[in-house]
């Protein structure tokens, strides 16, 4: 992420730049740790997860065919959702699927005994088949076990499938941290219930995920208070910043490599592809450079617990100047999935003390190519295809009357002396557009820029 950074200042900087570029090799540098080591709590965790080694899955999507627990988003999306978490994994593979639909999700073997039957004859007639994934955001331990007994295979929920693909995904030290704390906060919950703790005593366990808590949190905090400082050196530059959200899978690295141009971006079709925030320069129209912000997609049924791996990136996002939120316009799901991101956007918002955050939020409907005729209508600001280029001038121009506006800066036109201390301090504070000779006084030239309203107020309390 830092690194990014780094490619994107001028080689012109002022001092300014030039200490944030070695604050940034700094944090660079640091960044390649090596995990917190603790050899019985690693010992623990493989025990309890074991699923290391690839699977070939069964994956059942069980949903609730109406009542207050009915969902809005339809099974076959759910299950393509999970298609793309096991595809998201090295080597593992779909061998089958099914979906089960449910009166109760409160039933002890979560199946009726039909339902329960028809997935042993799968199992039966697919021996290859090495684990099933129960789409369901967190089983209770008991359902774990009647499942298994029935089965003969290993029984994993969303949590578990989760949680191997962020391990997988996280690579910086602060996303590998809170992948470690969620870790953590779910094992603390299972060890209550499960036969698999029973080899410590509970003082010891109390203790061992008491240390691992405080280390983590302290590194946590560490990098926290190193993230805010180099946040705070990127608005003196002064650059506008865009976060670009969106439901995973929406196409928000692939728009950005199309506003960018940033051909070292390659956009992948799996789900958290993008766990660590990553930065990236554009330009706007006028010539205004921006700094796009790529997030983690957002994903439904995401177990409490792991939300606080997704709070890091997302930081950046909500104390962006505009958040640029790219929707799958092809989606059946489209209305439930916008306002599943802005629920979560909302929520994490509160924390964050943040101003009003539908006032900058820029809604972007992508893949319009895929979209049918028939297709109800997308309350969207613009509609583009990130992969065919369609729209992506419109996007581009109004896109930059929001950001002009959210960030208050204006055009206009200065009257200054050619070749003065003006014209430098307006390079260096402002965005220059075009430098025109007054035709009525050489000694004097027209210049149009973008400033913000606090810049020039500086310029004409230093020259006017």
């Amino acid at each position: 992420m830092i690194l990014g950074y780094c490619r994107i200042l001028r080689k012109s900087s002022n001092r300014l730049r030039r200490i944030y570029i070695s604050a940034c090799l700094r944090y660079s540098s640091s960044n390649n740790f090596e995990e917190l080591s603790d050899s019985e709590y690693n010992k623990l965790t493989d025990s309890y997860f074991h699923i290391k080694e690839a699977h070939r899955c069964l994956i059942i999507q069980p949903y609730v065919k109406w009542g207050p627990k009915k969902l809005n988003i339809t099974p076959e999306e759910q299950l393509s959702e999970a298609i793309a978490l096991i595809q998201t994994l090295p080597s593992w593979t779909v061998e089958d699927t099914l979906t089960v639909p449910l009166d109760t999700l409160d039933r002890k073997a979560l199946f009726k005994s039909g339902s329960m039957e028809r997935i042993k004859q799968v199992v039966i007639q697919r021996p290859e088949i090495s684990a099933i994934f129960i789409n369901s955001s967190s089983l209770k331990k008991a359902t774990t076990v009647i499942l298994q007994e029935n089965f003969k295979r290993a029984i994993m929920d969303r949590y578990k499938i989760v949680m191997k693909i962020l391990k997988t995904h996280a690579i910086s030290k602060h996303a590998k941290l809170q992948v470690s704390l969620a870790e953590l906060a779910y094992l603390k919950k299972k060890s209550e219930q499960d036969l698999i703790f029973k080899t410590y005593s509970s003082e010891a366990l109390k203790l061992m995920f008491q240390n691992r808590e405080q280390k983590i949190k302290s590194e946590i905090e560490n990098l926290r208070s190193h993230r805010n400082l180099l946040r705070n050196k990127r608005k003196k530059i002064d650059y506008p910043v865009v976060a670009v959200v969106g439901y995973t899978n929406a196409g928000k690295t692939s728009l950005i490599k199309a506003l960018t141009n940033e051909a070292s971006l390659q956009p992948k079709d799996q789900l958290f592809a993008t766990l660590d925030v990553t930065v990236h320069k554009g330009i706007l129209p006028s010539g205004l450079d921006v700094l796009y912000i790529d997030t983690v997609g957002f994903i439904s049924d995401i177990p409490t617990n792991l939300i606080e791996c997704f709070v890091a990136t997302l930081e950046d996002a909500l104390l962006a100047d505009v958040i640029l939120h790219v929707e799958d316009l092809s989606s059946i799901s489209f209305d439930y999935k916008r306002q599943h991101v802005l629920n979560v956007l909302k929520s994490l918002g509160k924390d964050e003390n943040s101003d009003d955050l539908s006032s900058k939020i820029f809604a972007v409907g992508n893949k319009c190519d895929l979209l049918k005729l028939d297709t109800e209508k997308r309350e969207t600001d613009v509609n583009v295809s990130a992969q065919k280029g369609i729209g992506l001038n419109e996007l581009m121009t109004q896109l930059e009357k929001f950001i002009l506006k959210s960030t208050q800066r204006q055009k206009i036109t200065l009257k200054i002396p050619n070749g003065g201390e003006e014209i430098r301090w307006l390079y260096k504070n402002a965005t220059i557009l075009e430098e025109i000779p007054d035709e009525n006084d050489y000694q004097y030239i027209m210049a149009k820029v973008i400033i913000t309203q606090v810049n020039l107020n500086k310029f004409k309390h230093y020259f006017i």
